[in-house]
C-alpha cells in the first residue's frame, strides 16, 4: 500500500509485520491512548502509518533513559526499514523495522533487549 507520510513522502509499504521502536518519556500511558486512537491530528510519521494498520501487538519497557535508539540501530542490521521514519531526532536511519514473519521480529526486539517487559495483546 502507498502512504503519503508527511515530508517523507509517498512510502510503499509491504504486506507483513512492523515494528516501531519509539519513547515517551514523562507520558506512556497519554502516548499509547493518543497512539490508538483512529481520530487525531497526524504529527509524528507514525500516525500516517497507524491510520491504515491494525495495532496486534505493545511492548513496553522501562527505562530512566532513552534505549530506542540503542534497540533502533541494532534491529537496523536485521530488517528492511522505511529510511528517515520516526528518526527525525535519532542517530539511526528508521525507527520502524518491517519483516513477513511476525516472530522472527518480536525475538530480535528482545533479543536486542535483553530485559524483561511488560506484553499487551490487542
Amino acid at each position: 500500500m502507498k502512504i503519503t507520510v508527511g515530508k517523507l513522502g509517498d512510502i510503499d509499504f509491504k504486506n507483513g509485520y512492523y515494528v516501531y521502536v519509539g519513547s515517551a518519556l514523562g507520558g506512556l500511558r497519554q502516548r499509547l491512548k493518543r497512539h490508538l486512537k483512529r481520530e487525531k491530528k497526524k504529527r509524528w510519521h507514525i500516525d500516517y502509518l497507524l491510520e491504515h494498520a491494525k495495532v496486534e501487538s505493545i511492548f513496553v519497557w522501562l527505562s530512566k533513559k532513552g534505549i530506542e535508539d540503542k534497540i533502533a540501530c541494532k534491529l537496523m542490521k536485521k530488517f528492511d526499514y522505511i529510511n528517515g521514519f520516526g528518526s527525525s531526532d535519532s542517530k539511526c536511519k528508521s525507527h520502524l523495522f518491517y519483516s513477513k514473519d511476525k516472530d522472527q521480529l518480536v525475538t530480535a526486539l528482545f533479543k536486542a533487549l535483553r530485559r524483561q517487559s511488560v506484553f499487551v495483546e490487542f
